[in-house]
């Protein structure tokens, strides 16, 4: 065997046998939480872990139990459907808030100059370097004040305040890389600046939007401070607080965490899977000019 073909086989062993130690350090959490989801309260305590457990469906069915009950919530379990559901609706009227705020302050940073033009975008994303657990405290006084703490219309408003900054800086991004010619052209036809925005510009900007839409909903998803600091009802509790709850003096159900973990991961990975294509272009077009 020549050297040249050695070390290209050689390389290509080493290529597949780091791929498979990277999908290995990702997929075994996925697998082990699976494990979990799926065995006996008894099982999923065993140390070592049985590998290959017997199916047990007992966890997803404390959940579900009280989605076709109507009596109040009694256990911690029976939050994790509300929860869901509440986070579902916050995450998707912040990821429409910030497509439409994002879209409308990028639009105008990339096509007008005014005073701070240039330099307010930076300061918006500058504003990102503060520590989330900063801004705790302050939030909370803030809408205590106006009484919005214990609803969803305030745990939005805190959402937006860490999702805003980088979705216009990104759209920002996006319609700079779009060249002004064709706002002048459409102009030119008669359009108005206003159906140049939407008519002509939005739909070239299409991935970015995705991407900002995507980012700003899996952020609120995600998010566990403010939605526990924030809320203290259990009618609106959101599906990280409600998971969390499920650890506690009396019980710690790790079956149940384990099963409900999975439940609130399928929606952003679902979502993540159908628009990576958007996703990765909208990530990676015009983020280099500022």
């Amino acid at each position: 065997m020549a050297a040249g073909t050695r070390g290209r086989l050689l390389t290509r062993v080493l290529r597949a046998l780091v791929v498979t130690a990277l999908l290995l350090w990702v997929l075994l959490p996925f697998y082990f939480l699976l494990l979990v989801a799926l065995t006996s309260k008894s099982d999923s305590l065993r140390t070592p872990p049985r590998w290959i457990p017997t199916m047990d469906f007992g966890s997803f069915h404390s959940i579900f139990r009280s989605a076709f009950s109507s009596a109040p919530p009694s256990n911690p379990s029976d939050l994790i459907l509300p929860g869901i559901q509440n986070s579902a609706v916050v995450a998707v009227c912040v990821a429409v808030l910030n497509v439409v705020i994002g879209s409308m302050a990028g639009y105008a940073f990339a096509r007008f100059r005014f005073p701070g033009s240039k330099f307010i975008p930076g300061l918006m994303l500058g504003s990102q370097l503060v520590p989330v657990f900063a801004l705790v405290v302050p939030f909370y006084v803030i809408l205590h004040s106006l009484r919005l703490t214990d609803s969803t219309v305030g745990i939005v408003i805190a959402h937006l305040s860490f999702t805003v900054p980088f979705s216009v800086w990104m759209m920002r991004s996006f319609f700079a890389g779009i060249p002004i010619e064709v706002d002048r052209a459409a102009m030119i036809d008669g359009c108005t600046r206003w159906q140049v925005f939407y008519r002509v510009v939005l739909p070239l900007a299409r991935p970015g939007i995705i991407s900002v839409g995507l980012f700003s909903f899996m952020v609120s998803w995600n998010d566990f401070l403010f939605a526990l600091v924030l809320n203290s009802k259990t009618d609106s509790t959101l599906i990280q607080p409600a998971i969390s709850g499920l650890y506690n003096v009396r019980e710690q159900s790790f079956g149940i965490m384990a099963a409900g973990t999975l439940l609130a991961a399928l929606p952003t990975m679902l979502l993540a899977l159908i628009s990576q294509r958007f996703l990765v272009r909208g990530l990676t077009s015009g983020v280099g000019k500022v």
